[in-house]
């Protein structure tokens, strides 16, 4: 009994020892952190208005020297706050030159850390400050074998903003199996920067990955793109399935066609999908032929056909006019609950 005893006043005092040096190793690293803020805070202060002058001026300062991490922390965090309020060519183009001066080499450690966090917030940051003297350091990272599926994305959306010449070679071979998601980030990053590159890929679109082929029509769709629809309308006429579906909406959101009568007879297709994307694109279009079949899938099986018919005829001058008519005469129940729907939409 006595040993029992003995032996459950040193367990207790032992877990009250561990619990002390537990409270005090946090005791003191929050006041470390602490200290480490202050000290941050107080190199902000020095550093803004040096930083200030170099983005609305151009002019440099021999006082802008961060060296230490807390110092470099404190010019990232300042540039961090002036990158998401300057507007300018010209100051953004000041920014990244800073960040390419200063921060270099401490990102380039940064990429090689084996915390993934600081290596994921180094890309970001890298992306924010447009720093293109890292793009080979960006390059390199997608090669390690450990690299998760995360950074590899944002690594290549980079690549892609910062016009890496392989980008696409890259896109079409080694990573050819990247979901649509990956895809559309990393083209809308592409589309932006470099239309070349984006151009080639729409002409290798017949060869690519059924992923790869979403993503364009989607980054096409979202940019709304009007030189590509030649390209749309020959993909909606040799494809089926997801991919002339996916080319059809692209259509919609462009909102103009040469020629309407084939998307006419999509109103009439046996797959509901493609009716209410025809419906769509008729009721942006304001197309007066196609009002009559509009009114008729008020009355389709699908709801969805049925809402977006709505809202296309709402679009019409006379269209409240239209869905008032239908409330009032037609017989069928759902039809009438969606005129009345989109007449009171807005009110």
């Amino acid at each position: 009994m006595k040993n029992e005893l003995f032996s459950l006043s040193v367990l207790t005092i032992t877990i009250l020892c561990i619990l002390v040096i537990l409270l005090k190793y946090l005791i003191i690293r929050k006041t470390l952190d602490l200290r480490n803020r202050e000290k941050i805070e107080n190199y902000k202060e020095t550093y803004n208005p040096h930083i200030y002058r170099m983005l609305t001026e151009g002019t440099y300062s021999r006082k802008l020297k961060p060296e230490t991490g807390l110092q470099q922390k404190a010019f990232e965090e300042l540039l961090s706050r002036y990158i998401k309020v300057i507007e300018g060519v010209e100051e953004k183009e000041r920014l990244s030159e800073l960040a390419s001066m200063y921060l270099s080499d401490y990102y380039r450690k940064r990429l090689n850390s084996i915390k993934w966090s600081t290596r994921m917030n180094t890309l970001y940051h890298i992306e924010d400050f447009h720093m293109i003297s890292l793009l080979d350091d960006v390059y390199l990272l997608t090669k390690k074998k450990q690299l998760s599926h995360e950074e590899l994305v944002h690594s290549l959306r980079i690549l892609a903003l910062f016009k890496f010449e392989s980008i696409l070679n890259l896109l079409t071979t080694k990573y050819r199996h990247l979901t649509e998601y990956d895809y559309r980030h990393i083209l809308l990053r592409l589309h932006e920067h470099q239309f070349d590159q984006f151009d080639q890929l729409v002409l290798y679109f017949h060869k690519a990955e059924l992923s790869l082929q979403k993503a364009v029509l989607e980054v096409i769709s979202i940019k709304r793109e009007l030189t590509y629809l030649p390209f749309i309308e020959n993909i909606i006429s040799s494809y089926l399935g997801e991919i002339k579906l996916r080319a059809l909406k692209a259509v919609a959101q462009i909102g103009y066609v040469k020629n309407i009568d084939p998307y006419l007879d999509l109103l009439y297709s046996t797959k509901w999908e493609e009716r209410l994307v025809a419906a769509k694109l008729v009721g942006s279009l304001k197309e007066e032929k196609a009002l009559a079949r509009l009114i008729e899938l008020l009355h389709d099986q699908a709801w969805w056909v049925r809402s977006q018919a709505g809202q296309s005829i709402s679009q019409f001058a006379n269209g409240k006019d239209v869905l008032r008519k239908v409330l009032e005469t037609s017989k069928d129940a759902f039809a009438k609950d969606m005129a009345w729907e989109w007449l009171h939409k807005g009110v």
